[in-house]
Parts: C-alpha cells; sequence; structure tokens
C-alpha cells in the first residue's frame, strides 16, 4: 500500500473517530467566526479534504467520489443520531456537504493545474 493511501485510511479513521467519540463539551464551538458557527466551520475544513483521500482509495469518475464524500457526510451525521451522547443535526450536515464541496473545487483546480504544466513540460503549450 503506498503512502498516500495509508494517509488516506488514517484520515477517514480520523475522520469517524472525530465524528463518533463523546466530544461534546471537550472544546467550545458555540463560538462564532465571520457570524459562522465554528463548529459548522471546522464540519467544511474536516471534510474538505475528503474527495481527495477517497480518490486515492477507490477509482471512481470526480462526481461519483463527490456523491460518495457527500454520503459519507451523511453516514456519519446519520450515525450521530443513534448515539446517546451525539446528535443529528442538519446545519452539520449541510456543513460537510460543502465541505466536499469545496473540496470538489479544490481538487479540480489542483487537477487542471497540473495537467496544464504537465502539458507545458512537454511542449505543447506556448
Amino acid at each position: 500500500m503506498g503512502t498516500m493511501r495509508k494517509v488516506a485510511v488514517l484520515y477517514f479513521v480520523a475522520l469517524l473517530l472525530l465524528m463518533w467519540l463523546p466530544l461534546n463539551g471537550v472544546v467550545a464551538l458555540d463560538n462564532y467566526v465571520f457570524g459562522l458557527r465554528a463548529d459548522h466551520l471546522l464540519h467544511a475544513s474536516v471534510y474538505l479534504p475528503c474527495i481527495y483521500f477517497l480518490g486515492k482509495l477507490v477509482r471512481k469518475p470526480v462526481m461519483a467520489l463527490w456523491l460518495l464524500s457527500v454520503g459519507i457526510g451523511l453516514l456519519t451525521e446519520g450515525v450521530q443520531y443513534l448515539l446517546p451522547y451525539r446528535g443529528f443535526d442538519v446545519n452539520d450536515l449541510l456543513a460537510n456537504a460543502i465541505g466536499v464541496s469545496l473540496g470538489l473545487f479544490l481538487f479540480l483546480f489542483f487537477l487542471r493545474k497540473k495537467s496544464f504544466e504537465k502539458k507545458k513540460t512537454n511542449g505543447t503549450i506556448d
């Protein structure tokens, strides 16, 4: 298993632990940053690299990776509904989806930039 695949597995293990362990009250996340709850910013930032790491584990088209990543966000929130020490929150689910979507745009941007630089080094672009 390659190094990035190992990092991807560690990312998903850490993601599931963060979403499912009883962490309520460990850090005060009811603070607001730029008018947004810190909790929602944390959710979005945690899901930002989801598409990239999922792409390291499975070979799927980019939109399928996006759907799978949104599904992972839904799964983690859905399991929280079943846990007595956690709670399902639609706003957290939305923050997860926003993080995944921002990750998609970053993934596509860097993929395109990498492709452009590869063409430039091969001499196909002036």
